[in-house]
């Protein structure tokens, strides 16, 4: 048994290490077995900064009971639901997962039922892409999703791409519990959601929350967010101008006008988001088109297939792994960065050098896979 877990761990909470223990717990009752897990690095799906290093958050869920933490590239990382469930997959099946655990707010059951909804509809989705309406719009309005379910939007996108792509992979769906993905209120509940936290890391409150693995790193390190990275926003919008931005992945049908408009005027970065989302484009695609300015990525950049992956962290017994997934020849494994690999990792270099600019940690070429 070798289960997947997809995870941003941006930071590790009690909700997460309850999905990591059901993990373990199978495993233990299979007698052997390992959790294998990718996770986003510097920057996330939803366009934000991870609010401390990938190295770190890796450590804690090691610790927390993952033997294995690869890092999702960059390109993976800020990519649409179904791409980011894509690319985080090919990594896990590469990697000979044989089940894939998730947290749901809905039932598996309701699953299917949307699936034959969405392939009977086919047209009309790709009628409504080419409008621009983002992904998560058409499923409310066309497969009656739900508002504000990015959580099960991302576990329906994993359960599509399984059922079409690796059917002998068991699909292992844990019932959300606590505080829906995107509340940010601090209330008393038994897991406070990863934006309650992170928009809130300066209460106590949210510490006992926190995994105890979590704890430790968050005080040890600097607190990132995305108005530390505002200036840096701004200056290379007005540097590159609306005939280079229109360049950027995801820029499409004069946005680029738009979004050097909106830098002009905007003294914040919340302001910035304000100025440029509307109905057609959201908060959230937005933010992740100002990462993709920030570090000039490319259409060509984000759609390049991922065959090497860095390791972030992985348990003392288990480091065997490593050698199992390497021999197996469908994907390279990569415990530092060296000269003779760092072409692999260009955009991700250039992501964690953008990420060290605020957050004094120390060169990413100078750090080693943490073994615990």
């Amino acid at each position: 048994m070798r289960i997947g877990l997809i995870a941003e761990f941006n930071p590790l909470h009690l909700g997460h290490e309850y999905l990591i223990k059901q993990a373990r717990d199978l495993i233990e009752k299979n007698a052997s077995g390992e959790l294998i897990c990718v996770m986003s690095e510097f920057f996330t799906q939803r366009g934000e900064v991870a609010i401390v290093n990938p190295y770190s958050r890796a450590k804690a869920a090691v610790m927390a009971g993952c033997d294995l933490v690869l890092a999702l590239p960059y390109r993976a990382s800020l990519a649409y639901s179904d791409d980011f469930a894509k690319y985080s997959l090919e990594i896990l099946i590469k990697s000979d997962i044989t089940h894939l655990i998730f947290g749901t707010d809905y039932p598996i059951e309701s699953f299917d039922k949307i699936y034959h909804n969405e392939l009977s509809k086919q047209d009309q989705i790709r009628c409504l892409l080419k409008k621009g309406l983002s992904y998560p719009k058409i499923m409310q309005e066309v497969l009656e999703i739900p508002d504000n379910s990015p959580n099960f939007i991302l576990a329906y996108s994993y359960y599509k791409i399984i059922r079409e792509k690796a059917a002998h992979i068991k699909i292992i769906s844990i019932a959300r519990e606590g505080q829906k993905l995107n509340n940010d209120k601090l209330e008393e509940t038994k897991f406070l959601s990863a934006t309650s936290i992170r928009n809130n890391i300066n209460s106590d409150f949210v510490y006992k929350y926190m995994s105890k693995f979590m704890k430790s790193e968050i005080k040890n390190h600097k607190i990132l967010n995305e108005e530390m990275f505002f200036t840096s926003i701004k200056y290379q919008i007005l540097a590159m101008g609306p005939d280079n931005i229109k360049n950027i992945y995801d820029i499409r049908e004069g946005l680029e006008n738009r979004i050097y408009k909106a830098a002009l005027k905007a003294k914040s970065y919340s302001e910035l988001i304000d100025f440029i989302s509307s109905k057609r484009y959201s908060r959230k695609r937005i933010a992740r088109i100002l990462i993709h300015i920030l570090t000039n990525s490319s259409y060509e950049d984000m759609h390049r297939e991922i065959n090497h992956v860095k390791i972030l962290a992985v348990k003392k017994d288990k480091t065997s792994l490593i050698r199992q997934i390497n021999r197996s020849q469908k994907i390279t494994l990569h415990q530092k960065l060296k000269q003779n690999n760092e072409n692999f990792f260009i955009q991700d270099i250039k992501a964690a050098r953008i990420y060290q600019l605020l957050s004094n940690d120390k060169d990413i070429f100078k750090n080693r896979i943490e073994i615990l």
